[in-house]
Formats: structure tokens, sequence, C-alpha cells
């Protein structure tokens, strides 16, 4: 079978993980973005410091805002890792400026938040060094299948979702990127049925490239959550990142 042009591995994260991620999850992580933001994102510059995709991802980032305000935010990011600040949290408001600032001592009440399952997700993942958050998943999915980050059937089962949350790191060797995603849902009816989509798919490579580990359906459903994780060989990752 040829290899798939983009994905090694992917698998729904082990059930271990998850049940840690629901009953030991961090509390949530008040930014100091816009509070009008559709998704928001955390940038971890010190994970991120010699990893052999940071620079990619997080030019990537970018493509969540208009095409004529990529390149100001790039640049901004940049700016701001230079220094290495423990984190970076950027905003991207709809039809308006993308934003990318250090956090404020005291965040503004009542403004966005990053859920503590995201936090979780994001400190799971080896030099987790970014982590994005929508609760508008449609979006989000649009952006991530025009570079068909995502299979076909992936982003299927994300559209009825009620949050998603994307989270990238590296091995420690450098020889793969490491993310997940974590879809959640209203009901575990709704991601139970999300998690059959995906398994109905296994071994189509050009939708996705799935195995479910045992046990993904009964804590799919317990946790309403669909979580799968990418393993992807960095000089693949550098081969796509580099079509530009």
């Amino acid at each position: 079978m040829p290899r798939p042009a983009a994905l090694l591995l992917l698998a729904v994260i082990s059930v271990g993980g998850l049940l840690a991620w629901r009953w030991l999850r961090p509390g949530d992580l008040r930014l100091s973005v816009d509070p009008r933001s559709r998704e928001v994102a955390v940038i971890y510059p010190q994970e991120a410091a010699d990893r052999r995709c940071a620079d990619g991802v997080l030019r990537a980032l970018a493509e969540l805002t208009e095409p004529t305000r990529r390149e100001g935010l790039r640049t901004r990011i940049n700016e701001l890792r230079a220094t290495l600040p423990e984190r970076i949290e950027v905003g991207f408001v709809p039809a308006g400026m993308a934003e990318a600032r250090l956090p404020l001592s005291q965040p503004p009440a009542g403004g966005k938040s990053l859920p503590g399952l995201a936090r979780a997700q994001s400190a799971a993942l080896p030099h987790g060094y970014l982590v994005v958050h929508t609760a508008e998943v449609g979006a989000l999915l649009e952006t991530a299948g025009r570079r068909r980050w995502l299979g076909r059937a992936l982003v299927e089962a994300g559209t009825s979702a009620e949050s998603a949350t994307i989270a990238v790191g590296e091995s420690d060797d450098g020889a793969f990127l490491v993310a997940t995603i974590a879809f959640a849902y209203r009901t575990g009816d709704k991601a139970e049925a999300a998690l059959q989509h995906l398994t109905e798919r296994q071994g189509d490579f050009d939708a996705l490239g799935f195995a479910a580990r045992p046990g993904a359906d009964r804590l799919t459903r317990q946790t309403k959550l669909l979580v799968v994780r990418f393993d992807i060989e960095t000089d693949l990752v550098l081969q796509a990142l580099g079509r530009r």
C-alpha cells in the first residue's frame, strides 16, 4: 500500500490519557485578547525554540485570518517569539484584525479563555508549543480543509461538534510532529456517531488513515469527546509547509 502523502499514523488517543484530561484537567486560562475573537491560540515560545517544524507551523497559524493581514501577524509573532516569553496569546476577530500579544498581568474579566481541557491537551504532548481553540468549529475546519491538513472524514465528523481544539508539539528527537485534535459534542450519542463515521473509513487514506484503539467507543460516549492523534514524519511536514 502506498504511503499517504501527509499522514503516517492517525489514532484515537489512549483511554487513560482521556480520563486524566476529564478528571484532572487544569482550570481555564483567562486571555488578554479581544473578546470578539472567534478562534484563540496560545504559543509557548520556549517549547518552540529549536523545534524543526515550529517556524512553519506558526507561519501557517496566520491562515486563520484574511490574506491581507497574514504577513503582519507573522511579523508580530516573530517579534514576540524573539524575547522568549512564557506565552504569546493570539486572537482572531472575524473580518477584523488578528492580534498577537503578551498576556496582561490582570486579564479583563468576562473576556476570552482557553478551556482547561485545551490546556491539558497541549500539556499532554511532547514539547507542546501551540494550542488553538474555537467554539465555532466550521471556520476552523474550512481553513484546515483548504490545506488538506485533515482528511475528509475527520472534517465531516467535526461538523456537529460544539468546540474544537488543535494542539501541536514535536517528539524529543525531532523525527515527528505530534498533534491532537479534540472535538467536544453536546451529547454522548453525537460523539459516538462521529467516532463511528471515522471507523467506517478505516483504510481509506485519502479520507483518513485511521485506527481506533480498544475502548474508544465507550470512552467517547462517556466523555462526549472525540480525540484523534497524528504522528507525522517531520520531513513530510516540512515538505507540505514549503509548498506555499
